[in-house]
């Protein structure tokens, strides 16, 4: 079975569903990791901070032993700049490298901004027409996040799987 994680930011796929990776390891599945966002020192991050994260989003990608990791590289906490389009674009593009069977990405309702971003963009570059490969989308739960929406219908995170 063929499996995308998707993560906006690096620690949102464990934080969400890492035992589910696990899962998918230990069946022999075929995994790979897409990573929306990335940092720079154009955004303020240090060249020590940059080159820790790197090593860690290595480490992180060994240790579950992805298949691939991609990195989209959107800047972090500025999806909300960037053309809506180009982001749809680029998510699309790894997805048909993949053609995973299974896609697991963060919760639409979750109040940070790049993740109700990134997932609407997610959810535009799935379209059955465009990839009849894809049999599950499942959201999941990021608790860095999705907890301290307001708890309004519409920000629930109801889990049914």
């Amino acid at each position: 079975m063929r499996v995308l994680v998707i993560s906006v930011h690096p620690d949102d796929e464990t934080l969400g569903c890492g035992g589910t990776i696990l899962k998918h390891r230990y069946q022999n599945d075929d995994i790979c990791w897409l990573i929306i966002t990335g940092v720079s020192e154009k955004l303020g991050y240090s060249k020590e901070f940059i080159s820790t994260r790197t090593n860690q989003i290595k480490r992180v990608s060994e240790e579950y032993q992805f298949k691939k990791t991609y990195s989209l590289e959107f800047p972090t906490t500025k999806l909300h700049i960037i053309d809506f389009s180009e982001i749809i674009t680029k998510i699309s593009t790894i997805i048909q490298e993949v053609e995973p069977e299974i896609i697991y990405t963060v919760n639409r309702s979750d109040i940070h901004t790049d993740h109700q971003i990134a997932a609407k963009a997610i959810m535009s570059s799935t379209k059955s027409f465009r990839n009849s490969f894809i049999k599950r989308i499942l959201m999941y739960e990021c608790i860095s996040e999705t907890e301290i929406s307001p708890p309004l219908p519409e920000n629930l995170f109801i889990a049914n799987h």
